[in-house]
């Protein structure tokens, strides 16, 4: 019965670790979105008058939600670096690795720049962008495509694809980490799929 708690509750930490870098990998989109949305008039006129909280809010509520992402995005970045101290799995040694960088101008191209040619300041195109954003990442979740986001790389992430010492995996283990990794690198590492790992270089 603890086994399967365990496992549950491992496969609930994996979910939720996925959906983290989904948000992660958006936060350069949700930042061009409020770049594009948000309107506070200025003006210098001596009769000028402030327009008030309320309507500050209604005219940039897309804004708002977009740089909060935005934010989330970078408070999940902080969370992940820290993440590493709990990790109770062994150092792994990397005996073969090959760059997987090339992933991230095929997501720039097909993903991100379509999304934001959408136009924003019509409701139901918003609805529209809202509703991709979340069957893209119910894809990307389950295939493990966010990855390749270049968004990532502009935070300093690297994508490889290892083989490690102990470990046998048919198309090899995508490693996703912020160190520049080479053969002989001791890792230590988050598994989020038996074939997808989060990884950090152990010193």
């Amino acid at each position: 019965m603890k086994t399967t708690k365990d496992a549950n509750g491992t496969k609930r930490g994996n979910l939720r670790l996925k959906i983290e870098f989904y948000i992660l990998s958006l936060w350069l989109l949700f930042a061009l979105i409020f770049l594009l949305t948000v309107d506070i008039p200025i003006t210098f006129a001596p009769d000028a008058k402030f327009i008030g909280i309320i309507p500050l809010i209604q005219r940039n509520w897309l804004a708002i939600i977009s740089i909060l992402m935005a934010l989330a995005g970078v408070v999940i970045m902080f969370k992940l670096k820290h993440r590493f101290e709990g990790v109770h799995y062994p150092p792994a040694e990397i005996t073969n690795i090959k760059n997987e960088n090339y992933e991230y101008l095929t997501f720039l191209t097909t993903y991100i720049i379509p999304l934001i040619c959408i136009n924003l300041d019509e409701i139901r195109y918003v609805i529209v962008l809202g509703i991709l954003l979340l069957i893209i990442g119910s894809i990307f979740v389950k295939t493990d495509l966010y990855l390749g986001n270049p968004t990532l790389a502009l935070l300093g992430y690297h994508l490889y694809r290892i083989e490690a010492k102990g470990f046998s995996s048919t198309d090899g283990i995508l490693v996703i980490s912020q160190d520049k990794l080479t053969v002989g690198s001791s890792i230590k590492w988050i598994k989020i799929t038996d074939s997808v790992w989060v990884a950090k270089e152990h010193k």
